[in-house]
């Protein structure tokens, strides 16, 4: 089966299968009247390709033909229909197009996603983590339906879309505890998003950076405490592939840059052992020396994920 966005050209098999399938599924729930007015025979093909035009819509293959559909508002919030073939149920089509559609709202930024369902599809929405909000009644030409409004909670981050090219939690903390330099990213009090590059040292649940003690970055940290940290492994340029191999690990979390003097000491400690781990003995007169216009922030780990491409 292949997944992939909706073209123009699929308007036609798209109505054909929605009205074909609620017109054999959901006669065990509805009568005949009630079926016709919710998928007329005889469908308005402009309502629809306005319709598909101005939604994420999400296509299901087998073997070149459509097997199901499935369509999310644009701004990410609710899922507006779910269609599997009448001759494809129960193969794991709607519930791979649910979870393209749950991706896509997580991507808009989303944290929960809504849709609304009839008696047919309630069980199956149940199975996949949603929840009963409340119920609302649809009308479809002279016939008045009832629905409900289910409600499922998304992960705050966005996941890896390419399942291949996920780095194991141990190497994405050894590229933490080895790369050289990360970009710290935040967002700018003037607007912007503002990302500068750190040297750091991880510890524990916990990244360290020093900076001085003054400066824009504090003042949008200050203001918003959430951001996220980018390091880079080793890479090399594939030409022949038009590609490149890499290795990446990105961390989400908080800030905390009112730290006591004990730990910051301690960071200044770790930070020396990583980067001059030969000049040890002699650190703390450096450290001692700089210490009052030298700024620790801690980076609070929320979440992690590793890419690479070999």
């Amino acid at each position: 089966m292949n997944l992939r966005t909706y073209t123009s050209g699929d308007l036609d098999a798209l109505v054909d299968l929605f009205t074909q399938t609620v017109h054999t599924i959901s006669s065990l729930y509805y009568s005949p009247e009630e079926i016709e007015a919710w998928a007329p025979s005889h469908p308005d093909m402009k309502e629809w390709e306005h319709l598909l035009n101005n939604r994420y819509t999400i296509v299901a293959e087998n073997n070149g033909l459509i097997v199901g559909f499935g369509c999310l508002h644009l701004d990410g919030s609710s899922i507006d229909m779910l269609f599997t073939h009448h001759l494809h149920q129960s193969e794991g089509i709607g519930s791979e197009i649910i979870r393209k559609l749950e991706e896509e709202a997580v991507h808009k930024g989303r944290t929960e996603i809504l849709l609304t369902t009839s008696a047919t599809a309630w069980k199956f929405y149940q199975k996949r983590g949603y929840q009963y909000l409340r119920s609302e009644k649809k009308t479809y030409g002279d016939m008045v339906f009832d629905c409900q409004i289910l409600r499922k909670a998304l992960p705050v981050f966005p996941g890896v879309r390419r399942k291949d090219r996920i780095l194991e939690d141990e190497k994405a903390r050894k590229l933490l505890e080895t790369g050289e330099y990360g970009f710290l990213s935040m967002c700018g009090i003037n607007g912007y998003g503002y990302g500068i590059p750190f040297s750091f040292v991880i510890a524990g649940k916990s990244i360290y950076f020093h900076c001085a003690t003054e400066g824009f970055k504090l003042e949008n940290i200050r203001q918003n405490n959430r951001v996220s940290f980018c390091v880079v492994g080793a890479t090399q340029i594939l030409p022949g592939q038009f590609s490149t191999a890499y290795e990446s690990v990105l961390v989400f979390g908080t800030i905390t840059d009112n730290l006591p003097e004990e730990e910051r000491y301690r960071a200044l400690d770790l930070i020396v052992e990583k980067y001059s781990p030969a000049f040890v003995d002699i650190s703390k007169q450096y450290i001692d020396k700089s210490f009052h216009r030298t700024h620790i922030l801690r980076l609070d780990i929320e979440h992690l994920t590793g890419k690479r491409r070999k």
